[in-house]
């Protein structure tokens, strides 16, 4: 399987806002890119599920506008999805 981003719920939100869940196979991540800030995984609280899929509930860090999101790991980069600052 190779890392891919379902969905990034809710796809607005405002800076330091809780509890965003960035969905999909995310089994091997390391990194998030969110825009230019680069999440480790200090940053979120990870939870892994039977059929594959993992979700990744993070805090929104500082930026402005529409940020693209892509999972970093093990070699390989996701698709990006998009988040939009409110």
């Amino acid at each position: 399987m190779s890392l891919h981003i379902d969905s990034i719920e809710p796809p607005r939100g405002r800076e330091g806002q809780q509890w965003i869940t960035i969905s999909g196979e995310l089994h091997t991540v390391t990194t998030v890119l969110w825009g230019d800030t680069e999440l480790n995984e200090n940053d979120w609280f990870e939870e892994s599920y039977p059929d594959g899929h993992t979700e990744l509930d993070v805090t929104v860090p500082a930026g402005e506008g529409t940020v693209h999101v892509v999972a970093v790991g093990d070699g390989e980069r996701s698709n990006d999805m998009e988040f939009t600052y409110v």
